[in-house]
């Protein structure tokens, strides 16, 4: 009978170590889309703050970028996922939005950044970066 029960549990531990593998790349990927749309967002304020025109464009990858990031962040989070959305539809028509919309939904790029950084990097989420000269 023991023999039995020791030949089921290590029978079950491929699947559990391959769903855990499979878990892990679901977060990295959803991880990954989310990063990608918060830096494309902020090379474009960048690029904005140095003198360059609104590009609608850009504004227009920028809404994929969002929408992407939330399909598969909804099996992460979806408090997240559905903040993603939001961005994305904010980027379709940014004039459309005012402050108080941003803030009520919690769509401003710093809010979006510390969410990510909280599931991503759990323990440095709280660390404050420094302004560095370079």
């Amino acid at each position: 009978m023991l023999e039995f029960v020791i030949d089921k549990l290590i029978g079950l531990l491929g699947p559990i170590a391959t769903l855990s593998k499979e878990k892990r790349e679901l977060k990295d990927n959803a991880l990954r889309a989310i990063s990608m749309a918060l830096l494309e967002t902020k090379l474009y304020y960048r690029d904005r703050a140095k003198g360059k025109p609104r590009n609608m464009d850009v504004e227009a990858q920028l809404s994929k970028y969002w929408g992407a990031a939330a399909i598969p962040l909804r099996h992460i989070d979806q408090e997240l996922a559905m903040t993603c959305e939001y961005k994305a539809d904010f980027w379709t028509d940014p004039d459309n939005w005012s402050d108080e919309e941003l803030e009520r939904v919690g769509i401003k790029l710093e809010d979006v950044t510390k969410a990510y950084r909280d599931i991503a990097m759990p323990r440095f989420s709280r660390a404050t970066p420094t302004a560095r000269n370079g």
